[in-house]
């Protein structure tokens, strides 16, 4: 099964840094020592950091169905799992890698239609998370009981409703007591199926890389207030690789480091993406990953993304690292109460650790007048409803303070959803709301 690739498909990017990002991170665009280490299979909430300390080679799902997403081959896949009995309506995250499994089952080898890049590497343990939602939790199990048959660790992060006081004594203690019990399973999980001893002095040097790779990325992302704006979206989802998969590596901070660098020139000279800014716009949502060559669509109106909602790198934690697990539990924790004190009132019943996308109406707010946004653009994904909640909400908290919101509907990975002449009918009015907003006119 195929699908015709968008228009929007490919993505132009700025920084050279971003460009040459294949380089610079060689351990995760080539997979290198694949033969030397083990490999596990995980998801984006397991931290990396430990997985490091392992010398273990981690393997994305998630980020191999933007790959594929990319490269115009989920749809194949997708369509391999709904045929299974899959619902559409299941992560397309998900579906993709339920699909990859079935073919590589019965083709007892990588589907010839996995990305140039080839498929995942073969996997001796899955490593999943509870984070955001229930089949995140599901989906690793299934592939460890129906496909594959390999021991599964699944975390099981815990957070305190948006209706409980987390300053009480009582409900620190509880919630760190369980991230404590958590990362010591995970722990002695790799311990044994990789034979190795957990190394605390090593793991000490890994989580100060990993600080101070987080560090450097929320320089850069201050320096995106900066008129004009200096890096767009389509560099920054690819700076999230580092980000969600690579923290604690040495090549992550030298990547973040001349990302730095290079956009902190950009701001001295007065060089943005775009020679003549019009328009500051925020991205909710996740991005559409076979598409993103939709932010190059916008900047070709004078309209430039200065900030993204997804992944939102949050304020620092400083972290005592003489006991580098009791930080690392830390700084999972001041993250949770962090996403807490930003309102969560579209999703009361919880507050996850794991959402990443700056929810809240007091964050939004602060950020819409900070990054000094014309405009936002929410991105309904269809098969992620975690990601799509309190979108109505949300625009109207913004079109009551006079900024337009936009919210259009595709999804993260499957292509069948997206159609160019759909977005652009919708993009265009928008636009043009915007024009008249700022400067009385049409553009």
């Amino acid at each position: 099964m195929s699908h015709a690739a968008s228009e929007m498909a490919r993505a132009v990017r700025s920084l050279e840094s971003v460009k040459n990002s294949k380089k610079l991170l060689p351990s995760f665009y080539t997979r290198e020592n694949l033969e030397k280490r083990k490999v596990a299979w995980c998801m984006q909430g397991v931290p990396t950091e430990l997985l490091e300390a392992f010398d273990l080679t981690p393997e994305w799902p998630e980020n191999f169905g933007a790959l594929c997403a990319a490269r115009s081959v989920a749809p194949r896949f997708i369509a391999e799992a709904e045929s299974e009995g899959y619902t559409s309506e299941l992560c397309s995250y998900a579906t993709n890698t339920l699909g990859y499994c079935k073919r590589y089952c019965d083709l007892g080898m990588e589907p010839p239609e996995s990305p140039p890049q080839g498929g995942m590497a073969n996997a001796s343990m899955l490593l999943g998370s509870g984070y955001l939602c229930d089949p995140r939790f599901k989906w690793f199990q299934t592939i460890g009981t129906r496909y594959f048959h390999i021991p599964v660790f699944n975390s099981d992060p815990m957070s305190p409703p948006i209706d409980r006081d987390i300053d009480d004594p009582r409900m620190i203690d509880h919630h760190m007591q369980h991230l404590r019990a958590d990362l010591k399973s995970q722990v002695a999980f790799l311990e044994k199926h990789t034979n190795r001893k957990f190394d605390v002095d090593r793991f000490r040097e890994i989580m100060s890389i990993s600080q101070k790779s987080i560090e450097c990325w929320r320089k850069v992302y201050a320096l995106r207030k900066a008129k004009p704006c200096p890096m767009g979206s389509t560099d920054y989802f690819s700076c999230i690789i580092p980000q969600l998969f690579m923290l604690g590596k040495e090549e992550a901070l030298t990547f973040f480091e001349k990302v730095y660098d290079e956009v902190k020139d950009r701001v001295d000279r007065g060089v943005g993406v775009l020679k003549d800014e019009k328009y500051r716009l925020a991205f909710y949502g996740l991005p559409p990953w076979h598409s993103l060559g939709f932010f190059n669509y916008l900047e070709a109106s004078g309209a430039i993304t200065v900030f993204e909602g997804a992944y939102y790198i949050g304020p620092p934690v400083d972290i005592d690292l003489d006991d580098p697990l009791e930080g690392l539990a830390e700084r999972i924790w001041q993250n949770t109460c962090w996403h807490h004190r930003t309102g969560a009132e579209a999703m009361p019943e919880t507050c996850s650790p794991g959402l990443q996308q700056g929810i809240g109406s007091r964050l939004l707010l602060r950020l819409i007048d900070e990054y000094d946004v014309d405009g936002v653009i929410l991105h309904r994904t269809r098969s992620c409803k975690p990601w799509s909640w309190g979108q109505v909400h949300y625009r109207t908290l913004l079109e009551n303070e006079g900024i337009p919101a936009l919210i259009f509907e595709s999804d993260m990975t499957d292509v069948r959803t997206w159609s160019d002449s759909k977005v652009k009918a919708q993009m265009e009015p928008f636009i043009e709301t915007i024009a008249q907003l700022k400067y009385g006119k049409l553009d």
